[in-house]
């Protein structure tokens, strides 16, 4: 037998580069744009739950005047966020924020977005 009268073998495609001669270029460049936007979204921040808020004081100042933290928090953030009951009281020389009512972990992470997780403590009520 020669060479000649044999089939050729062309190699067995892969299921991605059936894919791809699928969808053609189009869907290709429509895949790798889904694909983007994706992680963007995943990579971002989510909403912010006090718009506009930032601490009047430092990390450092606060840490110091343990006061004035419990004063901020219940005079603007506490109010800011109505889903949660909140309140705060000294432990020592640390400020507790009590949440008293709503999810515990997403009062807890829209606090910890202004001030620094050194300075508080939480606990539910």
């Amino acid at each position: 037998m020669d060479g000649k009268n044999a089939p050729e073998s062309r190699p067995q495609e892969t299921a991605g580069q059936q894919f791809v001669q699928r969808i053609r270029p189009a869907g290709c460049i429509l895949f790798l744009a889904l694909a983007v936007l994706v992680t963007v979204i995943c990579l971002t921040n989510g909403r912010d739950p006090i718009p506009g808020y930032t601490p009047p004081e430092t990390t450092e100042y606060y840490a110091t005047h343990p006061e004035a933290l419990i004063g901020e928090l219940e005079e603007n953030v506490f109010p800011a966020l109505p889903d949660y009951e909140l309140t705060s009281a000294m432990t020592g020389d640390t400020v507790t924020v009590i949440v008293e009512s709503g999810n515990f972990a997403a009062a807890r992470a829209a606090i910890l977005r202004y001030f620094d997780a050194s300075l508080l403590l939480f606990e539910r009520g």
